[in-house]
C-alpha cells in the first residue's frame, strides 16, 4: 500500500517526497475513521445481497494477486537490484543463486505446508483421543 502511495507523491508535484509522511499519515487516519464508521452500521451485512460467486470471484482475485506478488519476489531474488553496486561480493552469481534456490525451497516449504494442513480439522492429534 505504502509504495503505491509514494509512488503516487513522487509523481504529484503539490504533493512530493516531502510531503508523503504527512500525506499518508491522513489517508491512514481517513482510512482508520470510515472503517471504525463501517463497523458502525455493520457494512459487512451487504454481502448478503449478492450472489456467492461474486464472493468466490472476488476470493479468487485476491489469491491470484498474493500468488503473483509471491512470483515476483521469488524471481527478484536472482536479480540485482537497481541502485546496488553490482561488483559488491554479495551480488556475485553464486550468492545470488544460493539466494534465489532458498527462496524457492522455503517457498515450495510454505506451499507443501499448507496443502498438507488443509485438512487439519480432522485431525486426530491433540484432540486426547
Amino acid at each position: 500500500m505504502y509504495t503505491s502511495l509514494y509512488n503516487f507523491a513522487k509523481e504529484n508535484e503539490g504533493l512530493g517526497k516531502e510531503l508523503f509522511l504527512a500525506w499518508a499519515g491522513w489517508v491512514c487516519l481517513w482510512t482508520g475513521l470510515l472503517l471504525i464508521v463501517l463497523a458502525i452500521l455493520n457494512a459487512c451485512s451487504v454481502i448478503n445481497k449478492f450472489t456467492r460467486i461474486a464472493g468466490e470471484l472476488f476470493g479468487m482475485l485476491i489469491a491470484v494477486l498474493f500468488i503473483q506478488q509471491a512470483v515476483k519476489g521469488v524471481v527478484s531474488e536472482f536479480k540485482i537490484p537497481k541502485a546496488e553496486d553490482a561488483t559488491l561480493e554479495k551480488y556475485q552469481f553464486q550468492w545470488l543463486y544460493t539466494n534465489g534456490l532458498l527462496g524457492i525451497i522455503y517457498s515450495f516449504g510454505l506451499l507443501f505446508t499448507a496443502l498438507k494442513s488443509r485438512k487439519a480439522r480432522s485431525w486426530l492429534y491433540g484432540t486426547g483421543l
